[in-house]
């Protein structure tokens, strides 16, 4: 599974790093139109074009996110910003049952993919920084343990 986030990491970024901004028309009425069905109170809608993926740049409720399409319009994958208190209760309580002694960032990264959300929050102590990766389950999952 870390295998898995760190390609979804790295493929993202290549997207975003090598991306240019296209006009609205340019993209495909296949994939505005899946767009707009998935996300219709977005706002703000900017699109990129990596190879034969789609990018979308957006605000839904004045919270930025991005969404992925594939050429036949399939919604590959979307990611969002959200509030510490945003998160399912039953992970903010596994949180705080797991990890009492680390204080939590504000802003979490959602990001779903293949109909699956998981949540990475970053914390620090005194000693360490860790990302932790959450399911809607709650399962917590250490990413990754940073010594200060």
């Amino acid at each position: 599974m870390k295998k898995l986030t760190a390609i979804f990491a790295a493929f993202s970024l290549f997207l975003l790093a090598n991306s240019f901004t296209l006009p609205p028309d340019i993209v495909s009425a296949k994939i505005t139109s899946a767009f707009e069905k998935n996300f219709s109170l977005a706002s703000d809608v900017t699109w990129k074009k990596v190879n034969t993926h789609y990018l979308a740049t957006f605000k839904i409720n004045d919270q930025p996110a991005t969404a992925a399409y594939n050429e036949e319009g399939q919604l590959m994958s979307a990611t969002r910003s959200l509030s510490l208190s945003q998160l399912p209760l039953n992970i903010n309580l596994a949180l705080q049952n797991q990890f009492p002694e680390y204080t939590f960032e504000k802003s979490v990264s959602e990001i779903t993919m293949d109909g699956q959300s998981n949540y990475y929050i970053k914390g620090e102590n005194e000693k360490k920084i860790i990302i932790i990766k959450a399911n809607g389950s709650g399962y917590l999952n250490v990413e990754n343990k940073t010594k200060k």
